[in-house]
Protein backbone atom coordinates (compact mmCIF):
# COMPACT_ATOMS: atom_id res chain seq x y z
CA UNK A 1 0.00 0.00 0.00
CA UNK A 2 2.86 2.33 0.82
CA UNK A 3 4.48 1.66 -2.57
CA UNK A 4 1.22 2.41 -4.32
CA UNK A 5 0.80 5.68 -2.42
CA UNK A 6 4.36 6.68 -3.29
CA UNK A 7 3.76 5.92 -6.98
CA UNK A 8 0.63 8.07 -6.97
CA UNK A 9 2.55 10.89 -5.27
CA UNK A 10 5.35 10.75 -7.87
CA UNK A 11 2.83 10.80 -10.73
CA UNK A 12 1.11 13.82 -9.13
CA UNK A 13 4.40 15.68 -8.80
CA UNK A 14 5.38 14.93 -12.39
CA UNK A 15 2.02 16.17 -13.64
CA UNK A 16 2.23 19.29 -11.47
CA UNK A 17 5.57 20.26 -12.97
CA UNK A 18 4.34 19.59 -16.50
CA UNK A 19 6.67 16.67 -17.18
CA UNK A 20 3.79 14.32 -17.91
CA UNK A 21 2.72 16.68 -20.69
CA UNK A 22 5.72 15.56 -22.72
CA UNK A 23 3.53 12.79 -24.19
CA UNK A 24 1.42 15.46 -25.91
CA UNK A 25 2.67 17.30 -28.96
CA UNK A 26 4.07 20.80 -28.82
CA UNK A 27 1.34 21.82 -31.22
CA UNK A 28 -1.35 20.64 -28.79
CA UNK A 29 0.27 22.45 -25.90
CA UNK A 30 0.48 25.66 -27.95
CA UNK A 31 -3.22 25.55 -28.77
CA UNK A 32 -4.78 24.02 -25.65
CA UNK A 33 -2.32 24.46 -22.79
CA UNK A 34 -3.18 26.59 -19.78
CA UNK A 35 -1.41 29.94 -19.30
CA UNK A 36 1.92 29.51 -17.52
CA UNK A 37 2.44 30.81 -14.01
CA UNK A 38 5.76 32.13 -15.27
CA UNK A 39 5.94 35.93 -15.37
CA UNK A 40 8.02 37.80 -17.95
CA UNK A 41 9.14 41.24 -16.82
CA UNK A 42 11.63 43.72 -18.25
CA UNK A 43 15.19 44.63 -17.40
CA UNK A 44 16.02 48.16 -18.58
CA UNK A 45 19.50 49.48 -19.30
CA UNK A 46 20.44 52.90 -20.67
CA UNK A 47 23.82 54.37 -21.53
CA UNK A 48 24.60 57.72 -23.15
CA UNK A 49 27.94 59.22 -24.13
CA UNK A 50 29.07 61.52 -26.95
CA UNK A 51 30.00 58.53 -29.10
CA UNK A 52 27.39 55.95 -28.09
CA UNK A 53 23.72 55.69 -27.07
CA UNK A 54 22.28 52.42 -25.74
CA UNK A 55 18.67 51.70 -24.79
CA UNK A 56 17.83 48.12 -23.84
CA UNK A 57 14.64 46.49 -22.64
CA UNK A 58 15.10 42.73 -22.35
CA UNK A 59 13.10 39.89 -20.77
CA UNK A 60 13.59 38.46 -17.30
CA UNK A 61 11.64 35.56 -15.83
CA UNK A 62 10.01 34.99 -12.44
CA UNK A 63 8.03 32.03 -11.17
CA UNK A 64 9.84 29.17 -12.92
CA UNK A 65 9.82 25.88 -11.00
CA UNK A 66 13.60 25.55 -11.40
CA UNK A 67 15.06 28.65 -9.77
CA UNK A 68 18.64 27.82 -10.77
CA UNK A 69 17.66 27.51 -14.42
CA UNK A 70 15.70 30.76 -14.16
CA UNK A 71 18.69 32.61 -12.67
CA UNK A 72 20.99 31.30 -15.41
CA UNK A 73 18.50 32.30 -18.10
CA UNK A 74 18.10 35.82 -16.69
CA UNK A 75 21.85 36.29 -16.34
CA UNK A 76 22.47 35.15 -19.92
CA UNK A 77 20.01 37.72 -21.28
CA UNK A 78 21.54 40.53 -19.23
CA UNK A 79 24.95 39.44 -20.52
CA UNK A 80 23.72 39.94 -24.08
CA UNK A 81 23.09 43.58 -23.21
CA UNK A 82 26.61 43.96 -21.84
CA UNK A 83 28.06 42.25 -24.91
CA UNK A 84 26.22 44.71 -27.15
CA UNK A 85 27.49 47.66 -25.11
CA UNK A 86 31.09 46.41 -25.18
CA UNK A 87 30.99 45.69 -28.92
CA UNK A 88 29.59 49.10 -29.86
CA UNK A 89 31.87 50.94 -27.44
CA UNK A 90 34.91 49.34 -29.01
CA UNK A 91 33.72 50.06 -32.54
CA UNK A 92 32.79 53.64 -31.71
CA UNK A 93 36.10 54.43 -30.05
CA UNK A 94 38.06 52.91 -32.93
CA UNK A 95 36.14 55.05 -35.41
CA UNK A 96 36.49 58.12 -33.20
CA UNK A 97 40.25 57.86 -33.55
CA UNK A 98 39.86 58.06 -37.32
CA UNK A 99 37.35 60.88 -37.71
CA UNK A 100 35.57 63.29 -35.38
CA UNK A 101 31.94 62.75 -36.42
CA UNK A 102 30.26 61.42 -33.29
CA UNK A 103 28.99 64.69 -31.85
CA UNK A 104 26.46 64.71 -34.69
CA UNK A 105 26.17 60.98 -35.32
CA UNK A 106 26.76 58.74 -32.27
CA UNK A 107 26.62 54.97 -32.63
CA UNK A 108 23.25 53.61 -31.48
CA UNK A 109 22.15 50.30 -29.99
CA UNK A 110 18.54 49.44 -29.15
CA UNK A 111 17.25 46.14 -27.74
CA UNK A 112 13.60 45.23 -27.22
CA UNK A 113 11.50 42.09 -26.96
CA UNK A 114 8.07 40.55 -27.50
CA UNK A 115 6.43 37.65 -25.69
CA UNK A 116 4.97 35.52 -28.46
CA UNK A 117 3.63 32.63 -26.35
CA UNK A 118 3.50 31.86 -22.62
CA UNK A 119 1.24 28.85 -22.14
CA UNK A 120 1.20 25.07 -22.11
CA UNK A 121 4.60 24.90 -20.44
CA UNK A 122 6.08 26.68 -23.46
CA UNK A 123 7.67 30.11 -23.70
CA UNK A 124 8.43 31.88 -26.97
CA UNK A 125 10.27 35.21 -27.07
CA UNK A 126 11.59 37.42 -29.84
CA UNK A 127 14.47 39.73 -28.96
CA UNK A 128 15.20 42.45 -31.50
CA UNK A 129 18.47 44.38 -31.67
CA UNK A 130 18.94 47.50 -33.80
CA UNK A 131 22.38 49.01 -34.34
CA UNK A 132 23.48 52.10 -36.22
CA UNK A 133 27.18 52.56 -36.89
CA UNK A 134 27.03 55.04 -39.73
CA UNK A 135 26.04 54.64 -43.34
CA UNK A 136 22.68 54.85 -45.05
CA UNK A 137 20.78 52.87 -42.42
CA UNK A 138 21.14 50.70 -39.36
CA UNK A 139 20.73 46.93 -39.08
CA UNK A 140 18.06 44.95 -37.26
CA UNK A 141 18.63 41.43 -35.91
CA UNK A 142 16.20 39.03 -34.26
CA UNK A 143 16.97 36.30 -31.76
CA UNK A 144 14.17 33.80 -31.16
CA UNK A 145 14.03 31.92 -27.87
CA UNK A 146 11.65 28.97 -27.61
CA UNK A 147 11.78 27.01 -24.35
CA UNK A 148 10.05 23.93 -23.02
CA UNK A 149 9.67 25.07 -19.42
CA UNK A 150 9.02 21.52 -18.20
CA UNK A 151 12.62 20.60 -19.07
CA UNK A 152 14.38 23.96 -19.48
CA UNK A 153 15.45 22.88 -22.97
CA UNK A 154 15.45 25.26 -25.91
CA UNK A 155 13.35 23.99 -28.78
CA UNK A 156 14.81 23.56 -32.25
CA UNK A 157 12.93 23.83 -35.54
CA UNK A 158 13.02 20.03 -35.87
CA UNK A 159 11.17 19.60 -32.57
CA UNK A 160 8.04 20.83 -34.33
CA UNK A 161 8.88 19.80 -37.89
CA UNK A 162 10.28 16.39 -37.08
CA UNK A 163 9.89 14.51 -40.37
CA UNK A 164 10.89 15.12 -43.97
CA UNK A 165 7.22 15.52 -44.84
CA UNK A 166 6.76 18.22 -42.20
CA UNK A 167 9.87 20.09 -43.33
CA UNK A 168 8.60 19.91 -46.91
CA UNK A 169 5.25 21.29 -45.74
CA UNK A 170 7.01 24.24 -44.13
CA UNK A 171 9.03 24.86 -47.30
CA UNK A 172 5.82 24.82 -49.33
CA UNK A 173 4.35 27.62 -47.19
CA UNK A 174 7.46 29.70 -47.89
CA UNK A 175 7.21 28.96 -51.62
CA UNK A 176 3.59 30.01 -51.73
CA UNK A 177 4.44 33.44 -50.33
CA UNK A 178 7.41 33.82 -52.68
CA UNK A 179 5.11 33.01 -55.62
CA UNK A 180 2.72 35.77 -54.55
CA UNK A 181 5.41 38.49 -54.65
CA UNK A 182 8.39 37.08 -56.58
CA UNK A 183 9.83 40.55 -57.21
CA UNK A 184 10.71 40.84 -53.51
CA UNK A 185 12.86 37.72 -53.25
CA UNK A 186 16.36 36.67 -54.26
CA UNK A 187 15.23 33.13 -55.15
CA UNK A 188 12.44 31.62 -57.22
CA UNK A 189 12.21 28.34 -55.32
CA UNK A 190 12.75 27.56 -51.64
CA UNK A 191 13.89 24.01 -50.97
CA UNK A 192 13.85 22.16 -47.62
CA UNK A 193 17.66 22.14 -47.68
CA UNK A 194 17.65 25.92 -47.21
CA UNK A 195 16.23 25.57 -43.70
CA UNK A 196 19.16 26.06 -41.32
CA UNK A 197 20.04 23.82 -38.41
CA UNK A 198 19.47 26.83 -36.12
CA UNK A 199 16.50 28.12 -38.10
CA UNK A 200 14.80 31.07 -36.41
CA UNK A 201 11.12 30.75 -35.50
CA UNK A 202 8.62 31.72 -32.85
CA UNK A 203 5.42 30.15 -31.57
CA UNK A 204 1.85 31.38 -31.30
CA UNK A 205 -1.26 29.55 -30.13
CA UNK A 206 -1.96 28.22 -33.62
CA UNK A 207 1.23 28.61 -35.69
CA UNK A 208 4.96 28.26 -35.81
CA UNK A 209 6.29 31.34 -37.62
CA UNK A 210 9.50 30.71 -39.58
CA UNK A 211 11.70 33.81 -39.77
CA UNK A 212 14.54 35.06 -41.95
CA UNK A 213 16.68 38.11 -41.27
CA UNK A 214 17.52 41.07 -43.46
CA UNK A 215 19.19 40.08 -46.74
CA UNK A 216 18.66 36.33 -46.19
CA UNK A 217 15.82 35.92 -48.68
CA UNK A 218 15.02 39.47 -49.71
CA UNK A 219 16.55 42.98 -49.85
CA UNK A 220 16.70 45.33 -46.87
CA UNK A 221 13.58 47.19 -47.94
CA UNK A 222 11.52 43.99 -47.66
CA UNK A 223 12.26 43.74 -43.94
CA UNK A 224 12.26 40.64 -41.74
CA UNK A 225 10.54 37.78 -43.55
CA UNK A 226 7.97 35.75 -41.56
CA UNK A 227 6.16 32.64 -42.76
CA UNK A 228 3.38 31.33 -40.47
CA UNK A 229 2.83 27.57 -40.63
CA UNK A 230 -0.33 26.16 -39.05
CA UNK A 231 -0.51 22.95 -37.04
CA UNK A 232 -0.56 19.75 -39.11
Amino acid sequence: MRKLSMAVLVLFLLTSFGIAEAAGSYWQRMAHGYPNQLVVYEYVYEYVSPELEITARVPQLAGASDVNWQDEFNASIRQEVQDLVASLQEAALESLELEQVFQAFPYVGIMDFEVKLNRGGLLSLAIVTYTFTGGAHGMTYYDYINVDLTTGRRLAFTDLFDTEAEIARAAQVINEKIAQEPEWYFIDQFTPGLIAADQGFFLTESQAVICFGLYELAPYAAGIQEFPVSAP
